[in-house]
């Protein structure tokens, strides 16, 4: 009887550790994943910033508004594939590192308001084609390129602190054995 009991706990502690591993592992899958999108939302941010920066410097040069045009739908495609990367940031969310939370949710103003002000460029293009030494327009290229900019920097951190952070576990788990 008792080697029967000890032979159901066996089975059971074993049973226990490895659906303890399989989440571990599952965890261990999901932040790894926002690590991934951290890492493509940090290569978009890069490209919209750059974008942005570039139909800013339009505001200095006498482009048609063809050109203004053609920047800003680049640049609201950076935005569209930025916020469906973070859509997939709120899905994995509640399974991610603390640090990543708080920068899903720091970003993710951040990034309504630059589509918000794209739309404010795409609105007065479509209206005012031939008004783009405008000083309202001019602000909105202007206040989008800093915006896109900040994004940036913000996630670039996040990337590296996460890299950092994982380096240095990396050297704590060394130092244990």
């Amino acid at each position: 009887m008792r080697r029967l009991l000890s032979e159901r706990s066996v089975c059971y502690w074993s049973a226990l550790l490895s659906v303890a591993a399989l989440l571990l592992a599952q965890t261990s899958a999901m932040a790894a994943d926002v690590t991934d999108l951290f890492q493509e939302a940090r290569t978009t941010a890069t490209q919209l910033n750059r974008d942005a920066a570039m139909m800013e410097s339009y505001t200095r040069s006498n482009l048609s508004w063809q050109t203004h045009s053609a920047q800003i739908s680049r640049i609201k495609e950076h935005i569209n594939n930025a916020g469906s990367i973070l859509s997939q940031m709120h899905a994995a969310r509640e399974d991610a590192k603390p640090w990543h939370q708080d920068a899903i949710d720091g970003i993710t103003p951040a990034l309504k308001q630059l589509a918000a002000n794209t739309e404010s460029i795409i609105n007065h293009l479509n209206e005012n084609p031939r008004r783009l030494k405008d000083p309202t327009y001019q602000e909105y290229l202007r206040s989008n390129a800093q915006s896109a900019n900040e994004l940036s920097a913000a996630i670039s951190n996040v990337v590296n602190f996460d890299s950092t952070k994982t380096r240095m576990e990396e050297l704590e788990a060394k130092l244990a054995h």
